[in-house]
């Protein structure tokens, strides 16, 4: 898994770059520059927009870069050249030394195969005003593809916010590591296509300051748990319970325990109410049912116990979670029991999976779920330390949180998922794991990224529903 650092850390990352690679700070942004020049050397026809910084001196490397390939450049930069310090007036100086050309306005016509933008940098901490945000306004409304150096220009680097207003890229090429806000809230919407240049740096670089950020990526799925002896039988794949489906929600908890299932478990059961146990097995007979959790079969040997898809707000689901909670068991507790959760105090031994969405997170911590998406990542941290559990923020570039505070991203998925059943689903996913003997955080990144590429592999746009994804589970593991 790559590492991911926020922007705090930026400097320090390019720094320990820089010492490792044995080279100077303005040949590594020659480096960056040349790299990120790679994506355009098919071009005809560029415009570079450079802002202020060393963003807008990566620019000139690859205005310079362009121009040495024979590809037409125009450098639209935004202030006067002479205004640029350090590392970026380097990179000014050698574009022209070979007879570039700094323009102060737009052009005309403004049509390029590309339009770069190296407006600002990973350490943009306000909203953009003024002449920036009439650029960036230019930029979005023009007709060529868009390449964003590093940062789509506006874009939170830390919470993946807009800030005011930011470019929309078609690609964005970031170097030598991930930052967050490529990968979570609005990042995906305006990073387009995300490539990481990490200029072949070893991860050793990263030792001395280690990552404590993670992107998540299919290395999940080489997990030994799922190398499986054939002398095997159902027992040997671990059993879990499922608590939910109140009365007009027993489709969640059907969702949830199919999913589990399907996810390679060797038994389930539902515990629902009387007056719908009885169903369950119509739309699913590979599943076990109890109407109450004194008659459930498998309560007392189950692995681990999914409570709250579809579980209710009453006082009998009120005394179910009660009970799982007492039991010395691994929980995985979603919906309604995140609701019922956060009216307690209780802290849970490390030994549970959160798995809210932002308003539910909203409620654990009492906070606005404006504040919880701001900053996802710290969000989740604080989740896993009030309550001592492993948290799984749902959303766009769901994070995953150990109690610890190390902290996972799932850079796959896409909008269509963003329907009903969905997250119990990934209840089911994560409990199945869980049964089989995964660790309960191998079981949360395995999970969400089995889930969302199972999404993305349905293939069914904005059409989605949970049932596909549940569907598209073994052809994942297959590629």
């Amino acid at each position: 898994m790559k590492p991911c650092y926020q922007k705090k850390d930026i400097k320090t990352v390019d720094s320990l770059t820089a010492k490792y690679l044995n080279i100077s700070s303005y040949q590594l942004m020659q480096k960056a520059g040349a790299a990120i020049f790679n994506y355009l050397r098919n071009e005809k026809s560029v415009c570079i927009v450079a802002g202020l910084g060393n963003n807008a001196g990566d620019g000139f490397v690859i205005a310079k870069l362009a121009i040495e390939h024979g590809i037409e450049v125009y450098l639209w930069s935004l202030t006067n050249w002479d205004n640029y310090q350090g590392d970026a007036k380097l990179a000014v100086q050698d574009f022209l030394n070979i007879g570039g050309v700094v323009n102060n306005k737009p052009p005309t016509p403004s049509k390029f195969d590309y339009i770069v933008d190296a407006i600002f940098g990973t350490g943009l901490s306000r909203n953009v005003e003024g002449h920036f945000a009439d650029t960036i306004q230019w930029i979005n409304s023009q007709n060529s593809k868009v390449m964003a150096v590093d940062i789509p220009s506006g874009l939170d680097a830390d919470s993946g916010n807009v800030c005011g207003i930011s470019v929309k890229a078609d690609i964005t090429v970031t170097v030598i590591c991930y930052k967050t806000g490529l990968l979570t809230n609005d990042g995906k919407d305006y990073c387009g296509r995300l490539y990481l240049q990490d200029l072949d740096v070893s991860t050793k670089v990263f030792e001395d300051f280690p990552a404590q950020i993670f992107v998540l990526n299919k290395s999940v799925f080489n997990h030994p748990q799922f190398i499986r002896q054939n002398n095997s039988h159902k027992g040997s794949f671990g059993n879990v319970v499922v608590i939910g489906g109140n009365d007009g929600m027993l489709g969640a908890a059907i969702l949830s325990s199919h999913a589990a299932l399907r996810s390679g478990c060797g038994l389930v059961e539902v515990v629902s109410n009387t007056e719908q146990s009885v169903l369950i097995s119509l739309h699913c007979p590979e599943l076990l049912t109890a109407n109450s959790i004194e008659t459930s079969k498998l309560v007392s040997s189950a692995d681990v116990i999914a409570v709250g898809p579809g579980l209710g707000l009453n006082q009998v689901s009120k005394d179910a979670l009660n009970f799982c909670l007492r039991l010395n068991k691994p929980l995985v507790i979603d919906a309604d029991a995140i609701t019922l959760l956060a009216k307690t105090d209780i802290r849970l031994n490390a030994n549970a999976i959160l798995t809210p969405h932002p308003k539910e997170a909203a409620r654990l911590l009492g906070k606005s779920t404006k504040e919880i998406q701001n900053d996802r990542v710290q969000s989740a941290r604080q989740i896993s330390k009030k309550y001592n559990c492993y948290t799984v923020l749902k959303g766009s570039g769901t994070v995953v949180c150990s109690p610890t505070g190390e902290a996972f991203i799932c850079p796959y998925g896409y909008s269509g998922m963003a329907t009903a059943g969905m997250g119990d689903v990934l209840t089911g996913i994560i409990s199945g794991l869980v049964a089989q003997g995964f660790s309960l955080l191998d079981s949360a990144n395995t999970a969400v990224v089995w889930h969302a590429l199972a999404a993305e592999k349905s293939n069914r746009g904005n059409c989605l529903i949970a049932g596909d994804v549940i569907e598209n589970l073994p052809s994942v593991l297959n590629d």
